[in-house]
């Protein structure tokens, strides 16, 4: 009896030996796991922060058709202005062979490409704070515009520059997009041809103006 008595002694001795010799061991492990996630949860939001440059107030409006009434068969563009209404300076290609404005159209519109002679000058635009420039899409740049059938259409203009900021030492890709609703008239309907040599000059000195969205 008494060497049984001992025999669960000298057992209980030995498992809180080993409970106290593992445990520091498995608090060590615990901590360097949660090290670990912390590390990686800080990681991944230092990552986002720094992948978003979305300049703020930069705007596109005034947007219309060029002629102001469209037929199946016809050519047009789109002109508008780009409002510079954040703290960054902004460049951007508007020249008489580039545009700084991508057109799709979800329906009853073709992009077709344009031979032309006209000479191709590139151009690049500087807008500060609080200033604007005329854009127009196409313009003498290979390719038109040309309605296919008739009924309301959806433009998605993506506007395309660089801006500049303070904390910035080069200038930082960026776009906006916004949509232009019209409607196609039927063939026969506005009998007007969109000839792009007609609209191909446009000022390219920004202006300070009051904005009419």
């Amino acid at each position: 009896m008494v060497n049984l008595k001992s025999a669960w002694i000298l057992l209980g001795v030995l498992t809180m030996t080993f409970m106290l010799t593992t445990a520091p061991l498995f608090a060590e492990s615990v901590l360097a796991v949660k090290k670990s996630s912390s590390s990686s949860g800080k990681t991944s939001s230092k990552t986002t922060a720094t992948s978003a440059h979305h300049v703020k107030g930069i705007k596109v409006f005034r947007v219309h058709i060029i002629p102001s009434k469209v037929a199946v068969g016809n050519t047009f563009g789109l002109r508008g202005i780009v409002l510079n209404n954040s703290t960054a300076t902004i460049t951007f290609a508007n020249g008489t062979c580039t545009s700084p404005i991508s057109i799709t159209f979800n329906k009853n519109v073709m992009t077709e490409p344009q031979a032309t002679t006209a000479s191709c000058k590139a151009q690049q635009v500087t807008l500060k704070p609080g200033e604007q420039s005329p854009i127009l899409s196409p313009n003498l740049s290979g390719i038109t515009y040309r309605a296919t059938a008739p009924g309301v259409t959806n433009a998605t203009m993506t506007f395309k520059y660089g801006a500049i900021t303070a904390t910035s030492k080069s200038p930082i890709s960026d776009s906006i997009s916004r949509v232009y609703t019209f409607n196609i008239q039927p063939a026969g309907s506005h009998p007007t041809t969109l000839h792009p040599t007609t609209h191909s000059t446009q000022s390219s000195q920004p202006g300070v103006l009051k904005p009419t969205p």
